[in-house]
């Protein structure tokens, strides 16, 4: 959804890269070592590396901002911000930990003090711990699962899923069909799909069993650290400071509103953006994801390996809301603003208020087929479902707040979808190998092409610091 940007956090410093827009476009018919498409953290990751390896960088971004996925709104009077896209870190995910102290952004616990609500066919619990009161069969199911899963992502390398020893079989099937056969009980089969959602914002009949227990791996091989420690640390101020913070380091201020449309291959590359300009160089870095990748002309056209790679790897469809209140009152209730339901529309909200407590924010998802079935439908029923919602889950005081912000990110023309990209049955193994490196001198960046923590901000850095190595070993 285009939000105004007289709304975006970027403030000033979004003022400052437009300005430096205009300077830059009298400079776009010249020749750069590289330029890298959109100003996303992987974006400017990597050409935050190439600037400082000595290379003549150029960014384009399709939008009036900077930071892709990251998109953060003020809160009244700056008393913090409500994240309408990323916003979590956890344990282990020591580069955007680690950018985020370069750039002096500090971080803060999720809050998680008091009970969870647990909600299943209408019958709405509170409970202390991680453990969802569930019933005793369909606790069983879900560690035994659970264990399974950790026990097959133990095989899988991340770097390379496509030679693992089951890489065939476990390709070949869905989430969902494996959560068929493991999940006897109606209660578990429903956590465990709720926890493939909370991953992909898509349902678990979509995703490639490969791809899930590829995704554990990648995060250290717990499903736990995936659906649980991942979410537990945000940014004052947050996280879309970090690509703000990034681009006021680069030399050449990144070109805004120039969507790239088609890059004319060769050993001189052509990009033409904007309206109508060029610019040529040595190395391009396209950072969009895949399906927005799919939608600019190359010329000639790419592999058709690398094509149907672009093809085969849908966005998710999650739309996020934000619910801010006067004050937290669930805190007052003994509660953290946790819950897990099978309610539709909103079966996932976390207490989302900034560090000092003051306004009181709910934040939730609606993801995959819950959220498509609001796509066409007007935006007041879906807000009036969402606050049924939080009323049943916190009471009468949960359906009147101050403000509402939602994001419907499949209706973004630059991200199409959310959280990322997924591969569903038989992509891995039948291109995954093939698709592996950079095609020529056409780099891919993004949180989809990382091994490790694909999803996520550290995924989305580490691809951007990987591409830049590319660049520099294949160019001296």
């Amino acid at each position: 959804m285009a939000v105004s940007r007289r709304g975006v956090i970027a403030g000033a410093a979004g003022g400052v890269l437009a300005a430096g827009a205009a300077r830059a476009g009298a400079s776009t018919a010249a020749h750069h070592d590289v330029v890298v498409v959109g100003a996303g953290l992987s974006g400017l990751t990597a050409a935050s590396a190439l600037q400082h390896a000595g290379r003549d960088v150029l960014v384009l971004e399709a939008r009036d901002r900077v930071g892709g996925r990251n998109h953060d709104l003020a809160l009244p009077d700056g008393k913090g911000v409500v994240e309408m896209g990323g916003q979590w870190a956890g344990p282990g995910q020591n580069k955007v930990l680690q950018l985020a102290d370069r750039l002096g952004i500090k971080t803060f616990e999720t809050y998680a003090t008091g009970l969870s609500v647990y909600g299943y066919q209408g019958t709405y619990q509170r409970y202390n711990g991680d453990i969802p009161p569930a019933s005793p069969a369909a606790l069983a199911e879900l560690e035994a699962a659970i264990l399974h899963c950790n026990n097959l992502a133990g095989d899988v390398d991340p770097e390379t899923p496509w030679a693992s020893p089951r890489a065939a079989e476990l390709d070949d099937q869905t989430v969902q069909g494996w959560i068929d056969d493991h999940a006897k009980t109606a209660e578990a089969s429903f956590l465990l799909g709720l926890a493939v959602r909370a991953v992909y914002g898509e349902d678990a009949n979509q995703v490639s069993l490969l791809d899930w227990v590829c995704a554990i791996a990648g995060v250290g091989g717990d499903v736990n650290t995936l659906i649980g420690s991942a979410q537990s640390i945000r940014f004052v101020g947050g996280p879309q400071q970090l690509s703000i913070g990034l681009a006021k380091r680069l030399k050449r201020p990144v070109v805004l509103r120039s969507p790239v449309t088609r890059i004319d291959r060769g050993k001189v590359l052509t990009v033409h953006h904007g309206t109508g300009r060029t610019v040529t160089c040595d190395h391009v870095v396209v950072t969009p994801p895949k399906p927005v990748i799919a939608r600019i002309q190359f010329h000639p056209m790419l592999p058709a390996t690398y094509d149907q790679v672009l093809q085969r790897n849908p966005m998710g469809a999650t739309t996020k809301v934000q619910v801010v209140y006067r004050t937290p009152f669930w805190r007052k209730q003994g509660l953290n603003g946790s819950v897990v339901a099978d309610k539709a529309p909103l079966e996932v909200v976390y207490d989302n208020s900034p560090p000092s407590g003051s306004p009181g924010v709910l934040v939730g998802f609606l993801e995959g087929s819950r959220s498509r079935a609001y796509f066409g439908v007007d935006a007041r029923k879906r807000k009036a479902d969402v606050l049924a919602c939080l009323a049943t889950y916190f009471g009468h005081e949960a359906a009147a707040p101050v403000a509402y912000h939602e994001m419907v990110w499949a209706t973004e023309p630059w991200t199409l979808g959310a959280y990322g990209t997924f591969n569903p049955p038989g992509v891995i193994t039948a291109l995954g190998q093939k698709t592996h490196a950079p095609c020529g001198n056409v780099h891919f960046a993004g949180d989809g092409y990382s091994a490790l923590w694909p999803g996520y901000m550290d995924g989305a850095i580490r691809s951007g610091e990987a591409a830049a190595k590319q660049i520099l070993a294949g160019s001296g």
